[in-house]
């Protein structure tokens, strides 16, 4: 009897070892979602909070970047169009302030008795309800290697024929797959990554370090407006500023005389 348990225990590892048994590879791009969580800090400081959003090929993240610092990004992958989005304070509007137009009442002669009837109340205009105000803001555009990268990435590149699961997890009430490259990424380097069956990174970890780990999940359509440019956000493209400032410094220098190249003075005779 107990041969036969160990035989069964050796045949089932064998199983998993090529691959008969072993969870499904993720399927990665399928879900829209909306994940909160923490990342670490570049400098092995407190984590600080992110929040991603995933619809199909677009993406937004709400988070604290190295480069950025606090910073609201849009992400649209098949276009690899990327903008920093920089919201400004509202301006309030001014209330309109309602006017009072009191009607004198008639005045009475001497013949008459004190007035029998009521003076005419006081008329007044209804205010005029404030309008919102605008959200107004910039929209810097960014290079497609400088936006952050979705969490999935590195995982569906690296494909089911180099990764290999090494256990189970539960990570925000979300049940999923621990996964680990077939071969380390640099020496003593592992990278570990809890991915549910749908393609969702719940969390990454590089030896005992954890690079990100999700708080909440939300699984659905996101709305549209949350991956574009906001209305009232001014587009700055600082390739094209730097380019039309350049050409406005050669039309100011056109117009003063100014030599285009700084010329040397004569030495003074002796």
């Amino acid at each position: 009897m107990r041969h036969t348990f160990l035989a069964a225990v050796a045949g089932a590892a064998l199983l998993v070892g090529c691959g008969i048994g072993a969870p499904q590879y993720p399927e990665f791009g399928q879900t829209s979602y909306r994940i909160e969580g923490r990342t670490a800090s570049a400098n092995d400081g407190a984590a600080t909070p992110m929040v991603l959003y995933r619809e199909g090929a677009k993406m937004r993240v709400e988070a604290t970047l190295p480069t950025y610092g606090a910073a609201t990004i849009v992400y649209d992958e098949s276009t690899n169009a990327a903008y920093v989005l920089n919201a400004t304070a509202p301006v309030a509007p001014t209330a309109v302030q309602p006017s009072a137009t009191p009607t004198q009442p008639a005045p009475t002669t001497p013949a008459q008795p004190a007035a029998t009837t009521p003076p005419t109340q006081p008329t007044t205009t209804a205010p005029t309800a404030p309008a919102q105000p605008q959200a107004t803001g910039v929209a810097v555009r960014i290079d497609n290697a400088d936006a952050p990268q979705p969490l999935e990435t590195a995982w569906m590149a690296l494909g089911p024929d180099n990764a290999r699961s090494v256990g189970n997890c539960e990570i925000a009430g979300e049940a999923g797959h621990e996964w680990t490259p077939r071969e380390a990424p640099a020496p003593g380097v592992e990278r570990t990554a809890c991915i549910t069956e749908d393609g969702i990174v719940l969390r990454v970890r590089e030896n005992e370090r954890v690079l990100w780990e999700a708080t909440s999940l939300q699984r659905g359509d996101q709305d549209d407006t949350l991956f574009g440019v906001p209305a009232g956000y001014q587009l700055i493209d600082p390739q094209a500023a730097a380019q039309a400032v350049g050409e406005n410094m050669e039309q100011l220098d056109s117009v003063t005389g100014a030599p285009a190249t700084p010329q040397q003075a004569p030495a003074p005779r002796g």
